[in-house]
């Protein structure tokens, strides 16, 4: 009989420790969730804006490719306009392709974003031991062509930029054209959650940038009439 009052109370003894370890359990899953859910959400919209920086550093890099096989310059010699412009046009399409409406569309917004279009010849003076750069020439008729005029963003290749890529690695510099193609671009957010809009939302997106360098002969010094 003692035995069996023994079995009893032991197995109540099991049944409410095991009813404290499930709601034990629940309590930390209850703590643990949101947290989890931030973790979660923030991953994918961290993946959302990567996959935007892709696009734009393709559209980036197909614009350049494309233009530094097309002429600058008028049939005078002088720097022709429908260049620059075209350029940024090319890269706005596609971005946010006008014949596919039905594709992803990544517009710029004028009032925030930006295309910058540099159009650099490097000189060098062979006469120095090593060979150094004696000149470098910005076309467009300013340091830089800016597609939007609401915004004055900087160009990531000054002067300085540009000798410290010719010359990286303790390379001698050559005569050179350069097409260079920046893309600002603010995300605003794809999941638009309230914990996500701190960091990403329209009225505090996130600014993201992307450069694009590119040889091109008909800007390289001497050279201008080249096929």
């Amino acid at each position: 009989m003692k035995n069996l009052i023994k079995l009893a109370l032991s197995f109540q003894t099991t049944e409410k420790k095991q009813q404290h370890s499930r709601a034990q359990s629940l309590v930390e899953f209850a703590i643990t969730l949101p947290i989890l859910i931030l973790l979660l959400t923030g991953m994918v919209e961290f993946g959302f804006m990567l996959n935007t920086y892709l696009s734009i550093q393709d559209a980036a890099r197909s614009t350049a490719r494309r233009y530094s096989t097309i002429n600058p310059f008028d049939a005078t010699g002088a720097d022709d306009p429908a260049f620059y412009s075209g350029a940024a046009e090319y890269a706005i399409d596609l971005l946010a392709p006008a014949g596919d409406p039905d594709s992803r569309q990544i517009e710029l917004d004028p009032t925030r974003d930006n295309i910058l279009i540099s159009l650099i010849g490097v000189e060098v003076d062979e006469s120095t031991d090593p060979d150094s750069i004696s000149s470098i020439i910005r076309y467009s008729g300013a340091q830089y062509y800016k597609h939007f005029g609401d915004t004055n963003p900087p160009t990531g290749y000054p002067d300085s930029a540009i000798t410290a890529m010719m010359t990286a690695n303790g390379a001698e510099p050559s005569d050179a054209g350069l097409l260079i193609v920046e893309i600002y671009y603010g995300y605003e957010g794809t999941l638009n959650l309230p914990w996500t809009t701190p960091f990403f939302s329209p009225g505090n997106p996130s600014m993201l940038y992307v450069s694009v360098a590119m040889p091109i002969i008909y800007a390289k010094p001497f050279d201008q009439t080249a096929p």
